[in-house]
């Protein structure tokens, strides 16, 4: 008996920015379970590294379409430009994130306001196990749960900042952080009142 072959997924994820310049990394699957709207999967990825080292060998980039041309139009014969493209793959607490260079064109988009989502196009087998990231595609209908809005990408290295300033570990949680920082300021306010 055959194994099936590994699908294609086209799984839209949150909003792009509203600021003018684009982000430097973009979210591409988030950590744990992958949930879609429309029902398909759930995903996941059971070896990260394996998946960065097959998705993105050295050397390789992974190009950043508008609405997966490259899946849909240039099938047919039409244009498929890049927008950007992915040059390193990331791991880290909440997910896989990718470093964009993005193309003159790709940074009028995003001035413009034209897209508000980002969509990774992913291979996953029979199972749901996420094998490889193929590329990613500007869209407005936004499909893939749990992924981090792109402009909060550069709020990331905030977000390990406090987790180191806390003494937390790298994967703590936004719960995790939040009752840290209440504790160090309910430490605060008690010595504020001792001395008082």
């Amino acid at each position: 008996m055959t194994k099936p072959a590994p699908t294609v997924a086209l799984c839209a994820a949150l909003p792009l920015p509203e600021a003018a310049e684009p982000p430097a990394l973009i979210h591409l699957l988030p950590a744990g379970e992958i949930r879609t709207v429309d029902g398909r999967g759930p995903y996941r990825v059971p070896d990260v590294a394996a998946l960065i080292a097959r998705s993105l060998p050295a050397g390789a980039r992974l190009p950043l379409d508008e609405n997966h041309a490259t899946d849909l139009a240039a099938p047919r014969g039409e244009a498929a430009p890049a927008r950007g493209w992915i040059t390193a793959l990331h791991a880290r607490a909440d997910g896989i994130w990718g470093e964009v260079d993005w193309t003159g064109s790709g940074r009028a988009l995003i001035a413009d306001r034209a897209y508000r989502h980002i969509s990774p196009a992913i291979r996953a087998d029979a199972a749901g196990n996420v094998i490889e990231v193929l590329r990613a595609s500007l869209v407005n209908l936004p499909n893939l749960r749990g992924l981090a809005a792109l402009h909060q990408e550069q709020s990331m290295d905030f977000v390990d900042k406090m987790r180191k300033a806390l003494g937390l570990a790298d994967e703590a949680g936004e719960d995790a952080i939040l009752a840290a920082a209440a504790a160090v300021v309910g430490q605060v306010s008690a010595h504020s009142a001792q001395i008082a």
